[in-house]
């Protein structure tokens, strides 16, 4: 070996030795924990949720700051942690041992406004009552307002070493808007409520529950292998099951000219509590007269029948159709009591799915019947593991959680109202409006998916509040014309 040669190698060696030395000290202060598979399906992995609190009060935003980082530094320290991917695709947490004071827990910012939150969105927060459904302006304007567009957009769009948790909260005289963004990966939305419940409590000196999955998989099913199971059980027709080689072009391409043809119209859809409420008293009626096992069917399932036969009101031939509706699975099994849910943020979801014939002529009390049947079934322990047995193999083999057969069509809905059920936003309301007392109302509106995804294939249920229910709606142009024209004719939709 040649004297340049020896330099060289003696420079290798020391890149070599200092990367070991950095390895070991990143493994002696860091906590590596590797990502729950529930918290890893796709499209779940990429997306960064989006919700926007607008709260009808004056916030005291510096209290919820100081609270937010109490909750990080004292308790849920996986909060400050930082999200990795891994060379094999997984995600895992990098969670310092000790956080040093310039370490960066979350990013927070704050906008003073000298005007009414009304000459920005009032068309959203206060649409009249006495008008039926409603199309107001798209969450964009929500976005364009009160994001801040230094944001990542997605969990991949992070920049290097970037905190799990965005914090923007805009100032007005008569109310605060919360913005928040962080990767879904880390927490479904019971799980945003809790740490903002969390956060309510240290403000009033209560400490928060103790972190429940802090590591581990807590989940039904995890101590047995996919291939275990009878194939009967894992792969069942109309559920959400691992697809056979060629099945999923079979359901990509009765989608393709729909989305190749029409441009995509969102908006979001106001739906008034009343209209809700008399559509809920006439269906219960009619199927309990119809279906000798009836036994309720709840506003959501009203909300859930009217968007889907909406969105299928352009379509004139018959189809078999998959309804797939996300449920929260805290309460319903044994490792996420009502006492430990308090405590536990992650992702702990299961899909309920109904699969029917649908046509123009469907009515929406059958729809509704329908969505309620398949909640139901899949509230069961068994259907609850199986769910949760394929939901990892699918995360091992990187297949999506789109739940269609072949040559179906499907429709998916995810509702967050249940989330904000006990949200209290009153400890940080500023001392000098808190005579008014009482519980300060808001709205809950946002976001939870991939920018190019197309919105027309599912809806998002966001909020409801003694008004109504605040839905994420698309269609394709043509389509809309028709729903809006519908909407006008039948403004009670009585005859839906």
């Amino acid at each position: 070996m040649n004297k340049a040669d020896r330099k060289s190698a003696r420079r290798i060696d020391r890149r070599a030795q200092t990367d070991a030395e950095t390895r070991t000290e990143t493994k002696n202060s860091m906590e590596v924990i590797p990502c729950a598979a529930a918290d890893q399906v796709i499209p779940v992995d990429n997306i960064r949720t989006r919700t926007f609190f607008i709260v009808e009060e004056c916030l005291d935003e510096e209290a919820l700051r100081t609270a937010l980082d109490q909750l990080i530094r004292k308790h849920w320290r996986k909060l400050g942690g930082r999200l990795i991917r891994r060379k094999d695709k997984m995600l895992e947490y990098h969670i310092p041992k000790a956080f040093d004071k310039d370490y960066v827990l979350f990013n927070w910012s704050t906008q003073e406004y000298p005007h009414s939150i009304d000459k920005i969105v009032p068309a959203i927060r206060s649409p009249p009552l006495d008008k039926g459904p409603q199309f107001l302006p798209p969450l964009e304007t929500l976005d364009d307002h009160f994001r801040p567009s230094s944001w990542p957009y997605h969990r991949r769009d992070d920049p290097p070493d970037s905190p799990l948790l965005y914090v923007h909260v805009s100032l007005f005289p008569d109310a605060t808007v919360i913005a928040t963004s962080i990767p879904h990966p880390v927490v479904d939305q019971m799980g945003m409520a809790n740490i903002i419940k969390a956060c309510m409590g240290i403000v009033q000196g209560i400490d928060p529950p103790p972190f429940v999955g802090y590591e581990g998989d807590l989940l039904p099913g995890q101590d047995k292998a996919y291939k275990d199971y009878p194939t009967s059980e894992v792969c069942r027709t109309g559920y959400q099951r691992i697809l056979r080689t060629g099945e999923y072009p079979l359901i990509l391409l009765p989608l393709i000219p729909d989305l190749i043809l029409h441009r995509e119209e969102r908006n979001l859809l106001f739906l008034p509590m009343q209209m809700i409420r008399a559509l809920r008293d006439k269906y219960s009626k009619a199927l309990a007269e119809m279906h000798s096992d009836y036994t309720r069917i709840s506003d959501s399932d009203v909300v859930t029948a009217l968007i889907t036969k909406l969105s299928r009101m352009s379509k004139k031939t018959p189809r078999t159709l998959c309804l797939s509706q996300t449920m929260n699975l805290r309460g319903l099994v044994p490792e996420l009591s009502p006492e430990r849910s308090a405590g536990f943020i992650h992702n702990c979801l299961h899909t309920a799915t109904a699969r029917f014939r649908i046509d123009p002529s469907t009515p929406a009390r059958d729809i509704a019947y329908a969505n309620r049947k398949a909640i139901e079934k899949s509230r069961d322990p068994r259907d609850i593991e199986i769910g949760m047995v394929v939901e990892r193999e699918m995360v091992r083999i990187r297949q999506g959680s789109h739940v269609c057969e072949p040559f179906d069509r499907s429709y998916h809905v995810s509702n967050w109202c249940a989330a904000w059920n006990d949200v209290d936003f009153g400890p940080i309301v500023k001392k000098e409006r808190k005579e008014a007392g009482g519980k300060p109302k808001f709205l809950v509106l946002g976001q939870s998916g991939e920018r190019w995804s197309p919105l027309r294939l599912s809806a998002l249920i966001l909020s409801k509040t003694e008004e109504g229910y605040w839905v994420q709606f698309a269609a394709s142009v043509p389509a809309m014309k028709l729903i809006k024209k519908h909407l006008a004719d039948d403004p009670t939709l009585e005859n839906f």
